[in-house]
């Protein structure tokens, strides 16, 4: 079955906030920074408010802004002592970084907007800027005066005394830097939103993308110092989001505030400039690794000393992403005794870094697969090899990491094995000689890896049957372009038995959802999907009782089955629909009293474990141009572990997404800042994402081992592949290059970057000559 959420999308009857439109509706455009670190030394902007068609220009010293509390983080790191700056709405003395808000128009229409931004008077005083989190870490700049050495906290985790010893004891250590350099995210639905201030009321309403429209009306509510009664948000169509529109943005607030001063709606859109410019960004990390293995190959301890980028500030969950979000599943599949994680988190003046899709673990992954084949080389052993045999085998069920989480499931020896036969690994020396025969490198690696999914467990679900016969879901969870609005369907109709097409699945929106956590983690089968299925049959035991009451049975003695419940003995039977209708309350959840529940509904909020471990392995092959330096990924063949698997479609479509992101943080992407902290790549001419063409036809498959945690036996998908093949990308094309004696090249690996490489490497004539 192909995904629900597509037939109105491919007719282009989506509704995205940019669709929105009001007929009283002004627009909003922002003033941002041109430098990365300065004093604000003048700011007028009397002129761009007289200019006709403007109704209001906000900056840090209006009222309704300087009222607004700081956007702080929401992290707390037990036993770790963190320093935050606070993060203005707009900037009112200094600025932090290329794009950071200075003032907002409100106008008429864009162009109005643009000119009366073109009006504005501002002067600078500039101060040395620190894009560069090595440097920054080192330097005597102070990007905030009272933070010592720009350091916002250090933390760690791990067997760190038995790690060092292991370490002693070793008889080989590989040491190694790798770079996992800042990525903009680049969903191709921009950021916007739409909002809205009844002055009846006082009630604002917020229309914008979002991961999830609870924890986002929190948090805006907090910084506005209202009851939560007081805004709603609704969150239509995503296009897509990788964790860039969970966190609150100045641009929502900035609308909120000017839709009550002008008691219009205010639309703000961005640019695509705008975004690679303000859009928090992922990775920007630099590790510092080693790992220790025996004489024959045994891995026997793994460690980082890492350096986190945060940017300017602390983002929402940012400090979480470079803490326990990168060391979750830190030795990935394999079997280490010792392992101990170690983050520096440094500011710079850049925008700052949040999630990403995989959150920290796809750093710790690419690291320690990276660590594998340099160590395969030094030994002398096959790469693969290697990796069998270090890998956890069912008889280690349940595995007890050094980083405290406990693998619950997976057969990674027989993955393996299926891995090496799928992707003719035998025949690899011979397609190496055939690409010789083209002037061509061919490179080879291989990696296993797992995801322990998690995300919020603040979900609650109902589920009710309808007088029509339509089933309708409410969830708290946010599709953002995953088919989530599909896999729920599936979950329900199996469950109570009926058409898929006949289930609505409806989220987003605060004027009825009390309570959601929203998506993130890969949460949607082992949080969300498990709930449904309990609301689901919650539903069905309340519908038999009703069932009984109205034939006048006993509810036991009934039987259910494809929506109908049948009594044999007098030939008397009932559907679903039908009992809705002769049993329907006043009081439903679904007309926006949450709290009561209407006859047919069945409500469940989140119980049991949420962490799931899908695992999975893949090998990758390059073909590499040593006169270009272009790299092809000529082959990818994954296996990968998903447990119970609800749609294929659904599931294969989030697997190749995260190859093909992978294919971009090590083949292309980079955002590039110069040495005073402008933006370099801040325009799709500069910033390259993977397209098709830059993909093979990928050979995945999958296989089932139990999810013994999760009722459904169902793991989660999303984050998967974005963890596990950023690695086997990157060694697959130092493989290629080894024979110019090239070790490591940092990401990205652009054509330039690997050129240069090779022509460094060769002998010059004057070599040759003695």
């Amino acid at each position: 079955m192909l995904r629900l959420e597509d037939p109105p999308l491919l007719r282009g009857q989506g509704m995205y906030t940019d669709d929105l439109h009001r007929s009283a509706q002004l627009v909003m455009k922002v003033l941002r920074a041109p430098v990365a670190h300065a004093n604000i030394a003048h700011l007028d902007v009397s002129k761009a408010e007289k200019l006709s068609g403007v109704h209001c220009v906000l900056t840090a010293q209006n009222p309704e802004i300087s009222a607004l509390k700081p956007m702080r983080c929401r992290a707390s790191l037990a036993g770790t002592e963190f320093t935050e700056p606070d993060r203005p709405v707009l900037a009112g003395q200094q600025v932090k970084h290329v794009g950071e808000a200075i003032a907002a128009v409100v106008a008429e229409s864009d162009a109005i907007a643009q000119d009366a931004l073109e009006l504005i008077s501002i002067a600078f005083n500039s101060l040395t800027a620190q894009p560069d989190v090595q440097q920054s870490s080192l330097s005597n700049v102070d990007i905030w005066p009272d933070i010592p050495g720009n350091c916002a906290f250090t933390w760690e985790k791990g067997n760190a005394s038995e790690t060092a010893t292991l370490f002693d004891n070793a008889d080989h250590i590989i040491k190694a830097t790798i770079a996992h350099p800042r990525m903009a995210i680049t969903p191709i639905e921009p950021r916007s939103c739409l909002a809205e201030f009844n002055h009846q009321d006082q009630c604002y309403t917020l229309h914008t993308p979002s991961q999830g429209v609870i924890s986002l009306q929190r948090a805006l509510c907090g910084f506005m110092s209202i009851e939560t009664e007081k805004l709603r948000v609704v969150t239509n169509e995503v296009g897509g989001s990788f964790a860039v529109k969970i966190w609150p943005y100045a641009e929502q607030l900035l609308t909120l505030a000017a839709a009550k001063i002008t008691g219009r709606p205010i639309k703000f859109t961005a640019t695509r400039t705008e975004a690679l410019q303000t859009d928090i960004a992922g990775r920007g990390r630099v590790d510092h690794a080693e790992l220790a293995l025996d004489k024959n190959g045994i891995f026997k301890a793994f460690r980082i000393n890492a350096l986190a980028d945060m940017g300017a500030y602390l983002n929402a969950v940012a400090p979480f992403v470079v803490t326990s979000g990168a060391v979750r599943p830190f030795g990935q599949a394999y079997k280490i005794p010792g392992m101990h994680y170690r983050v520096k988190a440094i500011y710079t003046n850049t925008i700052p870094t949040d999630a990403y899709r995989g959150a920290g673990k796809p750093e710790s992954a690419c690291t320690l697969e990276r660590m594998i084949d340099m160590a395969a080389v030094e030994l002398n052993i096959d790469p693969f090899e290697l990796r069998q045999r270090n890998l956890i085998t069912p008889a280690d069920l349940p595995y007890q990491t050094p980083m405290s989480e406990t693998y619950d499931a997976g057969n990674y020896p027989a993955l393996a094995e299926s891995l090496l036969e799928a992707s003719e690994w035998h025949l690899l020396s011979q397609r190496k000689a055939k690409s010789a025969q083209h002037n061509k490198l061919r490179g080879a690696s291989a990696g296993f890896y797992l995801h322990a999914t998690g995300g919020s467990t603040d979900e609650r679900s109902e589920v009710c049957a309808m007088p029509n016969g339509d089933i309708v879901v409410r969830t708290g969870i946010q599709d953002n372009g995953q088919g989530h609005r599909t896999a729920l369907a599936l979950v329900a109709a199996k469950a109570l038995q009926v058409d898929v097409k006949r289930v609505r699945v409806e989220q987003g929106d605060t004027q009825w959802l009390k309570k959601g956590g929203g998506t993130g983690g890969s949460n949607l089968m082992s949080v969300v999907a498990t709930t449904v299925h309990r609301a689901s049959t919650t539903m069905l035991t309340k519908a038999r009782s009703l069932a009984g009451q109205l034939l006048d049975i006993q509810p036991d003695s009934l039987d259910y089955q494809n929506g109908t419940f049948t009594h044999s003995p007098s030939n008397q039977s009932i559907e679903l629909a039908e009992i809705a209708l002769r049993s329907a309350g006043s009081n439903s959840a679904l007309d926006g009293h949450s709290d009561s529940e209407p006859d047919c509904t069945g409500v469940a909020e989140f119980e049991g474990t949420h962490t799931t471990f899908p695992t999975g392995g893949c090998v990758v092959e390059v073909e590499l141009d040593p006169e270009t330096g272009a790299v092809n990924i000529d082959r990818y063949t994954g296996i990968d572990d998903l447990g119970n698997i609800y749609n294929e479609a659904t599931a294969t479509g989030q697997i190749h997404g995260g190859i093909a992101q992978a294919a971009g943080e090590v083949l292309m992407e980079q955002l590039v800042y110069d040495d005073n902290g402008q933006l370099l790549s801040g325009s799709m001419m500069d910033y390259q994402i993977a397209r098709a063409s830059d993909l093979p036809a990928l050979n995945t498959q999958f296989v089932e081992t139990d999810a013994p945690n999760n009722i459904l036996g169902a793991k989660g998908v999303g984050e998967l592949t974005s963890i596990g093949a950023p690695g086997p990308i990157h060694n697959a094309v130092i493989d290629a290059l080894k024979d110019f004696g090239i070790t490591h090249l940092d990401k990205p690996l652009t054509p330039v970057k690997i050129w240069r490489a090779i022509q460094q490497s060769k002998p010059t004539q004057s070599e040759h000559s003695a």
